[in-house]
């Protein structure tokens, strides 16, 4: 069997196990662009439709359950629809609260003051989404500075907005071009791409381009790129340098805020970045971002500024909703009562995935690594990508690698081996995903024999090569 051939009969046996699924995405198609509206949830050859999500577990509208690792974009740390958040918000909407009001709300405080806390930011301000964040973060950050270049990582992914479309999936020996079209002629020149750990490379960017910098934007683990840490010594050098030339730091936490303890990654590496952006985690479930950092900073966006300092973060109509405050705060606040169970058991379940699944598979003669362990700066990871390697490398640390088609076999990873995994029973996301509470040892270890077999059958089928 030929890997054309294995891929045709996965995609024939999921439309088989998927009919209403595939009937519903036909009709969602004739109005939606490809049935749907956010493209990561639109894999080949159609997406299931969700029936009930709950804990650990997905069933769709066919009646199919699966462990889904996806997580609401790895937003769930305690699963699907977590009982704490569900009772806070039945009792608020029984009580006459729920829905659009246009007022502050009582929760925007406590919520606020919570993150603040967790990350020693003096003001904050809320918006709905990561990719509005980013935007407000940068826009504050070229305001401040009256610099117009934005640093970014190549892979990096902050979100459809302007000053981040370049570098994040289009590799062609290198992550240098833009990603959408439709963008101003000078995006292009005002969006500096760099690779991810490599501190030659940031400190020649600097040298070049160091009065002309308004900030660099970064992930102190980087996300869509492949669960991958930043250096100690990386990130300490960006600070420094972004320090002597004034220029901003943005940690991006929208992945890694409260993922691997409650708060900040930065806290783990001793960083105090200029901003922060978070989103997923501190909405629990529910549409909230947020950018936090110096009161100097953040007061450009205040209404008494002078209209012509005045940096237009007014949010959106949605921004702060009450029942998303209430939701978040009750969120995290539960996260960090109970992070003495949760980080470490999330942690080791992430550990034994990682290791489990690189030893099936270099047992039966296949070159596999998987990102997501920890770099020394952590203690528990719960985020794991798997990666079919066409290099000898013994770790991926940039996703120079782990989108370079020479290096990783990309249609494996994110076509064929996820459609594997639906085929056993799981839901995965860019080779894995991310670990929940709701998870339990029993289900990785499912998981774990699900990824034999499929190596198994690879091994007889002569799969992966082409």
């Amino acid at each position: 069997m030929t890997r054309k051939e294995l891929q045709h009969d996965l995609i024939n046996d999921y439309k088989a196990n998927n009919p209403k699924s595939f009937k519903l995405f036909q009709k969602n198609s004739d109005c939606l662009i490809k049935g749907g509206s956010h493209n990561a949830r639109l894999f080949s050859p159609f997406p299931f439709y969700d029936a009930q999500c709950s804990g650990s577990k997905v069933k769709d509208i066919d009646g199919n359950t699966y462990i889904d690792f996806w997580q609401g974009h790895y937003v769930n740390i305690l699963g699907h629809n977590p009982e704490p958040v569900l009772s806070a918000l039945i009792k608020y909407m029984q009580q006459g609260g729920g829905l659009q009001t246009g007022f502050p709300g009582t929760h925007q405080g406590e919520l606020a003051r919570f993150i603040i806390k967790c990350t020693g930011a003096d003001r904050i301000r809320f918006t709905t989404s990561g990719t509005l964040a980013t935007m407000y973060a940068i826009m504050l950050s070229r305001a401040f500075t009256g610099k117009d270049l934005v640093l970014k990582v190549g892979g990096g992914w902050h979100g459809s907005q302007p000053f981040v479309l370049k570098g994040t999936f289009t590799y062609d020996k290198g992550f240098n071009y833009l990603e959408s079209r439709g963008l101003l002629p000078e995006t292009d020149k005002i969006i500096h791409v760099i690779r991810f750990n490599d501190i030659n490379d940031l400190e020649e960017k600097f040298k070049k381009n160091g009065d002309r910098i308004s900030c660099f934007i970064i992930e102190a683990c980087i996300g869509v790129g492949g669960f991958i840490f930043a250096s100690k010594e990386y990130l300490k050098r960006a600070r420094e340098l972004c320090t002597s030339h004034g220029a901003l730091l943005i940690i991006d936490e929208v992945i890694s805020g409260f993922r691997f303890h409650p708060g900040g990654l930065q806290s783990l590496y001793g960083m105090k970045p200029d901003l922060t952006v978070f989103g997923k985690v501190i909405g629990g479930g529910m549409p909230v971002s947020a950018v936090c950092g110096r009161e100097d900073v953040m007061s450009q966006c205040s209404p008494d500024r002078d209209p012509d300092e005045l940096v237009q973060f007014n949010g959106g109509t949605y921004s702060a909703h009450p029942a998303s405050m209430l939701a978040g705060y009750t969120f995290i606040t539960y996260l960090k009562e109970h992070a003495k169970e949760i980080y470490p058991k999330i942690g080791r379940l992430g550990k034994i995935a990682r290791e489990g699944i690189e030893e099936i598979f270099t047992t039966h003669g296949f070159n596999v690594r998987c990102t997501g362990h920890p770099n020394g700066v952590t203690e528990y990871s719960s985020l794991l990508g798997v990666h079919f390697l066409k290099d000898t490398i013994d770790r991926l640390d940039s996703p120079d690698q782990a989108w370079n088609p020479e290096i990783c076999d990309i249609e494996l990873r994110e076509e064929i081996f996820k459609l594997e995994m639906l085929k056993e029973g799981f839901h995965i996301m860019h080779g894995y995903g991310g670990i929940s509470a709701a998870h339990t040892e029993e289900e990785i270890q499912a998981s774990l024999d699900a990824v034999e077999r499929i190596a198994l059958r690879w091994k007889k089928y002569n799969i992966p090569r082409s």
